[in-house]
């Protein structure tokens, strides 16, 4: 990422460099190879995809609460923290209707009447086999060995840490919060 010090004429993709504006400030990096075509259909973001599906569930099931509450407690951050919540639920197996009754009832008061739940059958938790090595120290052989932060990186990791737990502290001790944070 270099710094861009004059002023660009625009702010985007040109061939093959990105440029943008960040705190006041124009960069400029390379592009990414990385599309939406290959997000969606690689194999290798399964993952990520599975849970933009999860998203859109609790999205609408957040909306859907949100809609049901009084003019005076709307927020945007209440949609939000609500969304999360239904995320949450979701990754747990609860179906939408359960979610939505749940959230209706903790945030609204509204009892939902819903059918009797039959009952889920847990999965036992999935846990990699380590296989012993012969000898005398039978250490556990790791499928992969660990990665070696370099120090640079290490050290930026250990002062980011330290400045967000200072930065919440200051936030949770600051006098006026209780009406900041409701």
């Amino acid at each position: 990422m270099a710094k861009y010090t004059g002023i660009p004429p625009i702010t985007g993709t040109i061939g093959p460099i990105c440029i943008y504006k960040m705190y006041g400030q124009y960069y400029l990096r390379t592009r990414s190879s990385l599309t939406g075509k290959r997000v969606k259909k690689d194999p290798a973001f399964r993952k990520t995809m599975q849970y933009a599906a999860l998203l859109a569930k609790a999205s609408r099931i957040g909306s859907a609460v949100y809609a049901a509450l009084p003019a005076d407690r709307k927020q945007h951050s209440l949609y939000r923290k609500l969304t999360g919540e239904a995320m949450t639920w979701l990754k747990y197996q609860w179906t939408e209707e359960d979610v939505t009754a749940y959230l209706l009832k903790q945030y609204t008061g509204q009892e939902v009447l819903l059918p009797e739940p039959e009952a889920v059958q847990l999965r036992a938790p999935f846990r990699r086999k380590t296989q012993r090595l012969k000898g005398s120290r039978h250490k556990l052989r790791k499928e992969t060995p660990d990665e070696k932060v370099p120090y640079p990186l290490h050290a930026y990791r250990y002062n980011e840490r330290k400045f967000r737990r200072q930065y919440n502290q200051d936030r949770i001790n600051y006098p006026w919060s209780e009406y900041i944070m409701t």
